[in-house]
């Protein structure tokens, strides 16, 4: 495969904000916070009221919010299971990621059921759950879809109390709340202080995405930065007159070219892409234009927003005479972060889109 090599005035002005180029580069990978993900979620009479913040019924604003919470989870190396109380059944058994087999889980809870005369018994949900966790390996996160009652059985506070002097740090329960009453509110907030491993969060906080995207990463995965050390470069057979290596380089455009939820191209960088359509144009490679995001909103709207910026920049190039049949249109949505998502910062250099010449 032929490699290009970028000098000169072009490569200073794009890797301009970034600073010196380093031995190594550095990304931002995910890791799991645990090796399984189980949801267990109240089914009672309780769940047939109405869900005031949300005007629905709770059992149905707890499936929507599943569903969605499901769509934005990152693909993650780990195992996921689905689970009712009240009455207590399997509706995903532990086993690997897989989001459409979760979204159906999900959709086939009952959420239409006689309110009255079925009782909550979220303690002894709680010991039945603990039967399939106990043949589980590793670490273990629950999260528990609750509104706060329980009025038969066991309390399941001392089940769960139970449950973390067994497992230890194999287990950490995590809320989404549906309590409205102060009680239910106050019950829901002693069961998540058993342990500060524990996420909390209102179904109606849950609504908003910047609220819901951290949730989802404080009980699902860790951003950990890695340092990838640069290939050592090959060396040439020795000839009468050895050719220099050529050295691939990828044309990164930083987050200055694309505001939050915005694709046009800043008429400040407008020089910089017709001087790389003016190299481009003078090669006979192909370039991928691949699109990046934050992890800020729906994981499928970050996707359909990085191909909507690459397809900018694609559009660009066309215009200033690069072939349509050499460019190819990669989205990556939040996909694969190069900075720390967590400060503003680092989502503002994730909004990038990057040229590689193949």
């Amino acid at each position: 495969m032929k490699k290009f090599l970028l000098t000169g005035c072009f490569t200073l002005c794009l890797l301009l904000g970034f600073g010196s180029l380093s031995a190594a580069d550095a990304q931002q990978v995910l890791e799991p916070k645990a090796e399984n993900f189980v949801y267990h979620v109240d089914n009672s009479g309780s769940m047939g009221f109405q869900y005031e913040a949300l005007g629905k019924k709770k059992s149905v604003a707890a499936r929507d919010l599943l569903v969605t919470i499901n769509n934005e989870v990152p693909e993650l190396d780990a195992d996921f299971g689905v689970y009712t109380y009240a009455p207590y059944k399997e509706f995903q058994p532990v086993s690997g990621f897989n989001r459409q087999g979760l979204e159906d889980a999900f959709n086939t809870i009952p959420v239409d059921f006689e309110i009255f005369g079925r009782r909550t018994p979220m303690g002894t949900g709680f010991e039945s759950l603990d039967v399939p966790v106990s043949r589980l390996q590793d670490r273990t996160a629950l999260i528990v879809v609750t509104d706060g009652e329980s009025n038969l059985g066991p309390d399941p506070k001392g089940v769960m109390q139970d449950m973390y002097n067994r497992y230890g740090d194999r287990i950490c329960f995590h809320f989404i709340s549906f309590a409205q009453s102060e009680a239910e509110k106050t019950a829901v907030d002693e069961w998540a202080g058993l342990n500060p491993c524990s996420a909390v969060a209102g179904a109606a906080d849950l609504a908003g995405d910047n609220v819901r995207a951290d949730f989802i990463q404080k009980v699902f995965f860790d951003t950990r930065e890695v340092v990838i050390a640069p290939a050592p470069e090959p060396r040439p057979e020795p000839r009468p007159e050895p050719r220099p290596v050529p050295v691939e380089e990828v044309i990164v455009f930083n987050n200055i070219n694309f505001d939050f939820d915005r694709t046009e191209i800043k008429s400040e960088f407008r020089e910089n892409l017709r001087e790389a359509a003016r190299i481009i144009v003078r090669t006979d490679q192909t370039v991928i234009v691949a699109g990046h995001t934050d992890y800020t909103g729906p994981a499928q709207y970050n996707m359909e927003l990085s191909e909507r910026r690459a397809q900018s920049v694609a559009d660009f190039l066309i215009q200033e005479g690069v072939s349509k049949d050499r460019i190819k249109i990669k989205g990556y949505g939040l996909t694969n972060p190069k900075f720390n998502n967590n400060t503003r910062e680092g989502r503002a250099l994730n909004r990038r889109v990057e040229l590689n010449l193949n």
